[in-house]
């Protein structure tokens, strides 16, 4: 999937949704710095982009810990590339594995010796 597929409740997260923007910058500018922020909640990425001189921050929302790894990845991969080029970048994960309770131990079948008479 490309990463200006990705979703969050609805929401389109590519280009995100930039502060301090009387305009919109959409795709236009140089993607400059990303933090995977995982002391928040919800965990999000944070970007920051370049548009000739004019510094814009926004984030990244995805709900799969394991998407939202992969995607921080492949931004950290391509700092310093035009946002229109961040956008086509693809991104392949692997579904997250369901959570397992801890493993229960079954009893086993008792012993049996046989007794040697000599």
């Amino acid at each position: 999937m490309q990463i200006r597929t990705l979703t969050w409740r609805g929401l389109s997260m590519w280009p995100p949704e930039w502060t301090i923007s009387d305009q919109g910058l959409g795709e236009a500018g140089v993607l400059e710095e990303v933090h995977l922020r995982k002391d928040l909640n919800p965990k999000l990425i944070s970007v920051v982009a370049n548009h000739l001189g004019d510094i814009r921050k926004g984030i990244i929302v995805l709900e799969d810990p394991a998407l939202l790894d992969a995607v921080y990845g492949k931004l950290k991969q391509h700092v310093g590339r035009p946002l229109t080029e961040i956008g086509d970048l693809e991104i392949r994960v692997l579904p997250s594995m369901p959570k397992r309770g801890p493993r229960q131990v079954r009893p086993s079948s008792p012993v049996r010796f046989k007794s040697v008479v000599r």
